[in-house]
């Protein structure tokens, strides 16, 4: 093994448990060659730092994949490959399965330090992003403890501990926002997911902040 990668990382943990003194320089060379496999090299692929610059068709892919309901193995094994992608490409294309598997392949045997490092970061700019750049648009509210708005706000919010899922049917949620953003329009769709998502977000912002103020003048009139 010269290299610890997700593909190879259950051989890893077995190998690690009983791995023996080295005898020579060659085995010491190996078992740095291992180490350095587990941190941070960094990696020849285009790794998502921001969101912005993503489509959002992209955007969406990747959603969905956090949003299954399998384990943290999978997830990160189905997500890496859309969080790294190839040098050489300007935007999502996965059309070509041949090319696509050989990338999916190309990501889960590099080594896994690095690899492991993206998803974390890609966590992080996913939270940045979603909860506190655009905090609401798309999903439930995320609250600070020292948050001043008043409660009459709040209650036009959805709950941080909601999903997105419980305001929306689970199988139409994604289909609904393509509308909103195609316009209504079914023939718009392709366009919609194509767009980038400096574009799309500010739009959908705009909106749910519209939908805040109409809340509150009909919750007036009801008094």
């Amino acid at each position: 093994m010269e290299k610890v990668t997700l593909n190879n990382r259950g051989d890893w943990e077995a190998i690690n448990k009983n791995l023996p003194r080295p005898e020579s320089i060659d085995d010491i060379l190996s078992y740095r060659d291992l180490k350095s496999s587990l941190e941070d090299n960094g990696h020849p692929f285009k790794e998502v730092t921001d969101f912005n610059t993503i489509s959002f068709g992209h955007f969406i892919v990747m959603e969905k994949i956090l949003g299954f309901n399998i384990d943290t193995e999978k997830k990160t094994r189905m997500l890496l490959p859309y969080i790294l992608r190839p040098i050489n490409e300007d935007k999502l294309d996965n059309s070509n399965k041949e090319l696509e598997d050989k990338h999916i392949q190309e990501v889960l045997n590099y080594s896994i330090g690095s690899t492991l490092a993206a998803f974390t970061r890609f966590l992080e700019i996913r939270n940045t992003y979603l909860y506190k750049t655009y905090n609401g648009v798309i999903y439930g509210t995320l609250y600070d403890d020292d948050d001043d708005d008043d409660e009459e706000d709040k209650e036009t919010h959805i709950d941080s501990s909601q999903s997105a899922r419980e305001f929306h049917t689970k199988k139409f949620f994604w289909n609904e926002l393509i509308l909103v953003v195609a316009g209504g329009s079914i023939f718009e769709t392709d366009r919609a997911v194509e767009l980038p998502m400096f574009v799309v977000m500010p739009f959908l912002a705009q909106k749910r902040s519209l939908q805040i103020v109409e809340n509150l003048e009909q919750k007036a009139r009801s008094i």
